[in-house]
């Protein structure tokens, strides 16, 4: 159907509109449930049709004060009104979706987005696996191989959309575990969207989020590792970040987080992130144990993906080709799956296959299209 393929492209070819503000649809029912350094989520319901109600979850940006000041309020109200648009034409399975902004919700602007009851990926993990970790549990093993198969493939659609997305703070933090199994990224795209010229205090990531960090992003903020400007990160931070996340993930610890060997023979704990910063800067990284050291297509996969040029890591589609053939057939997604988030019915993946456009945007686009001829009845 060439007409529809024009009719899209042309559609397609607008700058994308801003979110509406979704307040009056959402509600909150428990306040911060968790806390960062830049926001903190709570809990509430959404009205989906007349009489549905969803659980989501409220990120609201206070900046980390419970009084932010009204400059950081303007531009966190401005950075989600311009952002919103190309936030709202992602659409991928392994991908949070983005309900909307409620701009009046609380004292400061919110992103509302599903709540996951699986929590993040460690704690769907530790629940999964409780007790003491065993590296050597093949099933286990298994299970995370897959997940982060799954999050590489997130990553490659955010790195292959025009313009690219750089997530920009890739840890087991930032991805969730959906109702079925499947790894969803969230927070995407969130430090590159932060104006430049907000309070220092703004940039501040999470404690420990050095740990995450590629060398040349270290390089910009070496005086004040906490304090990183979004600019710096790039696709290949991200993959750097991505290498660190496997570790993680696999060893239920912060990289770094395991006994290293220095020169001497010792083996001191690094619990700062300046001992794991310094580290880094003299060209050292993570011991890797298990199977991550064991494997030798993983050991190079790892190596590989956190080498101190950023120009020698893998982007995320020859991540995804080299773990999918150590995922077994019957854990792979299906097919359709891959088009189109859990509970959607065959005929938007048709309708995706044949127009080549996400199903959330052949939606609007019919909506609106049929609103305009009502009109000129």
């Amino acid at each position: 159907m060439p007409w529809m393929r024009r009719f899209f492209a042309q559609k397609s070819d607008a700058p994308a509109k801003p979110a509406s503000d979704i307040t009056g649809l959402v509600k909150v029912t428990r306040n911060e449930v968790r806390r960062g350094v830049m926001a903190s989520v709570s809990l509430g319901t959404i009205r989906r049709g007349r009489f549905k109600m969803e659980k989501v979850a409220v990120k609201i940006f206070d900046g980390g004060s419970s009084l932010p000041g009204p400059a950081f309020a303007n531009a966190m109200k401005k950075m989600l009104e311009e952002s919103s648009g190309t936030w709202r034409r992602v659409d991928h399975p392994n991908l949070v979706p983005f309900y909307g902004v409620a701009f009046s919700l609380a004292y400061m602007p919110a992103l509302v987005y599903p709540f996951y009851a699986n929590g993040n990926i460690l704690s769907y993990l530790s629940q999964r696996y409780p007790g003491e970790v065993d590296l050597e549990n093949s099933d286990r093993c298994t299970l995370i191989l897959k997940l982060m198969t799954e999050v590489a493939r997130g990553l490659e659609y955010l790195h292959a959309f025009s313009p690219p997305i750089v997530h920009g703070d890739v840890r087991s933090a930032s991805i969730f575990v959906d109702d079925s199994d499947h790894a969803v990224l969230c927070d995407y795209g969130l430090t590159l969207s932060m104006p430049e010229d907000l309070p220092e205090y703004a940039f501040a990531r999470p404690v420990g989020a050095a740990r995450w960090m590629a060398p040349e992003i270290m390089e910009t903020v070496a005086s004040d590792i906490s304090h990183a400007p979004p600019s710096g990160r790039t696709k290949q931070t991200d993959i750097y970040a991505y290498a660190m996340t496997l570790l993680e993930v696999y060893t239920a610890l912060p990289p770094f987080g395991q006994l290293v060997t220095d020169q001497n023979g010792t083996h001191p704990l690094v619990r700062t992130d300046d001992g794991a910063v310094k580290i880094v800067f003299e060209g050292g990284r993570p011991p890797l144990s298990g199977i991550l050291q064991s494997n030798e297509t993983l050991r190079d996969l790892v190596e590989k993906a956190w080498d101190a040029l950023p120009e020698n890591r893998p982007d995320a589609a020859e991540i995804i080709k080299i773990l999918e053939p150590m995922v077994p057939e019957d854990s792979q997604p299906a097919p359709e799956s891959q088009a189109t988030h859990s509970g959607s019915s065959n005929i938007p993946a048709v309708l995706q296959q044949l127009l080549g456009y996400p199903w959330n945007r052949i939606r609007t686009l019919f909506v609106s299209g049929y609103t305009s001829l009502r009109g000129l009845r």
